[in-house]
């Protein structure tokens, strides 16, 4: 009897309505939940086929929940380095377990950057998901070489408490000043000057290094002795520099270089060995001005640099777009450490969900591959900030009164097929 069907039809009303108010209910509360992605509800007509002619069978309605994985929402900046955002496509990839990898362990996709340090170091977010990474070695490659990029198998957690401290050893020093041209061409030689150098050694130690310029008695030219912390001598170079009268070359410019006794030269810069630690010297460019000079009578040395520095301890870490993860230490050094990669899948709204705002690679999601943020189909990655709900509040509250008619309008339809039937029973009275 059609009046059945009807009923029957109201019935699945209530239902495709209740679930659609029990994912509005989810969207509101989740409205503040960081990554959250909005569940939608569409319905679609159940049809069944009638019995006889002219007659009809009502068959109802059902929900098809879908969640909008693929919406982004709006990124905001924060003040925690460690919270990270996806502007564009993409999911960062975590596990459930800290050694990921483990047997029971899951390797999930999100979007929820929400990170923080627990006690053992390893960035892990407030639904207790651990961020997983490629470790990268001194040189910003990844360990092992090439990862795989359509398996999670080569990535670990990200965990902070490894990096400790970093020292880097001084491979270069510039020097630039000026020597006295009057000191030249005396007889005897005139008393050499001297100025010391600090560079830091591979250990993170600061030693020393001597320059003593001695001036010859041939005019415009000097005899450089290097010395290291002990006063031995580590190179010698013979220097001369042009008169401004014969030649080409400037006057005060430097003209010529030769090292010897364990120094040698190229150009403008002078090669030594410090007990098995080359350090390069660079004293400005053969034949023009500046760097080292010659005139007048002061022995002024006007700038002295190097690199390297000493050890210092993990000040912080900040992450790039391309999801480069570099570790910033109290001696200005900067180091990669880690590489989070994007990973994305033909369907993102394919994707199975799981507790935490978090999703598994399902059938109808795709195979999943992963991209250095900011390359092929991936977005980047945004440090200091985090993604917000999807959900627009507005939308949902209309969306309440809409289901809350369609689902009074459904239990009419059963209270009046009711009384329809009671009009049926009332004739065989």
């Amino acid at each position: 009897m059609s009046i059945y069907s009807a009923m029957n039809s109201g019935v699945s009303g209530l239902a495709a309505q209740s679930a659609k108010f029990a994912a509005i209910s989810d969207n509101i509360s989740n409205s503040s939940t960081v990554g959250y992605k909005r569940t939608g509800v569409q319905f679609a007509t159940l049809v069944t086929t009638a019995s006889a002619p002219n007659s009809y069978s009502a068959g109802g309605v059902q929900a098809d929940l879908r969640t909008e994985v693929s919406k982004g929402g709006l990124v905001q900046s924060t003040t925690q380095a460690t919270d990270l955002a996806i502007s564009g496509n993409g999911f960062f990839v975590v596990s459930d377990n800290a050694t990921a990898g483990t047997t029971g362990s899951k390797t999930l996709l999100t979007r929820a950057g929400s990170f923080h340090k627990d006690e053992n170091g390893n960035l892990v977010n407030t639904a207790g998901y651990y961020l997983q990474g490629w470790r990268l070695d001194a040189s910003g490659k990844v360990l092992g070489g090439e990862p795989s990029r359509t398996s999670f198998d080569s990535m670990q957690t990200v965990n902070l408490s490894e990096i400790t401290g970093l020292a880097q050893a001084t491979s270069t020093i510039s020097f630039a000043g000026n020597l006295p041209a009057s000191q030249t061409g005396k007889t005897p030689a005139a008393a050499p000057f001297s100025t010391s150098l600090d560079y830091f050694t591979p250990l993170g130690f600061t030693s020393k290094l001597t320059l003593q310029w001695q001036p010859s008695s041939t005019a415009n030219a000097w005899t450089l002795n290097i010395l290291d912390a002990n006063n031995a001598s580590v190179g010698t170079v013979n220097l001369t520099f042009s008169d401004g009268v014969t030649g080409t070359v400037p006057g005060g410019a430097l003209t010529a270089m030769t090292g010897s006794g364990g120094a040698t030269v190229s150009g403008g810069t002078i090669s030594i060995d410090v007990g098995g630690q080359p350090i390069d010297i660079n004293m400005g460019s053969i034949g023009a001005a500046g760097g080292l000079t010659q005139f007048g009578d002061e022995y002024s040395p006007s700038k002295i640099s190097k690199d390297g520095a000493a050890y210092g301890q993990l000040d912080r870490v900040e992450v790039g777009d391309n999801g480069i993860v570099t570790a910033i230490y109290s001696n200005g050094l900067r180091q990669a450490v880690y590489q989070l990669p994007l990973a994305t899948v033909i369907n993102p709204d394919g994707l199975s969900r799981a507790d935490g705002n978090a999703y598994q690679i399902s059938r109808n999601s795709g195979d999943v591959y992963l991209w250095d943020a900011g390359t092929g189909s991936a977005g980047t990655v945004n440090g200091s900030a985090l993604e917000a709900s999807n959900v627009d509040i507005a939308e949902e509250l209309t969306s309440i009164i809409e289901t809350q008619r369609a689902y009074s309008s459904n239990a009419k339809i059963i209270q009046t097929a009711d009384e329809m039937m009671d009009e049926i029973t009332r004739l065989m009275r």
